[in-house]
């Protein structure tokens, strides 16, 4: 699992370059600072099905730098915390208005049952 840790540390800690970020505008119509493979649309429609109050709170298990758990939040007008282990990509997610950044496995998360109304899981290999 440390060279797992390792490569993802390192796939976050490389600068998103100006081409990266032009591709993503062209590919998907705007540059949201994707780094997996949920489209925009993808997480809008998510987001219509999860149906969440702002009251809510949902979390992003395996969330990066906080995509797209961050777009369905602020979207639903809700509470966000993200869930991973690379820490510079939580580091990153948790600057999202109103996120919690936790930096635990998905296998072992530390919070009750009951602490959420809704999960997402996007592009994680379990």
């Amino acid at each position: 699992m440390a060279d797992n840790c390792e490569f993802f540390e390192s796939k976050y800690d490389a600068a998103r370059a100006r081409a990266g970020r032009r591709i993503e505008e062209v590919a998907l119509g705007q540059s949201v600072g994707l780094n997996g493979y949920t489209t925009v649309v993808e997480a809008e429609t998510l987001c219509e099905h999860l149906d969440l109050e702002t009251t809510a709170t949902l979390l992003d298990v395996g969330s990066g730098q906080g995509w797209p758990g961050s777009h369905i939040s602020r979207m639903a007008g809700c509470r966000l915390v993200s869930v991973d282990v690379p820490w510079n990509a939580l580091q990153m997610a948790k600057t999202q208005p109103g996120t919690v950044a936790v930096r635990a496995r998905g296998g072992s998360l530390p919070f009750r049952g009951d602490s959420f109304d809704a999960i997402v899981h996007a592009d994680v290999f379990c």
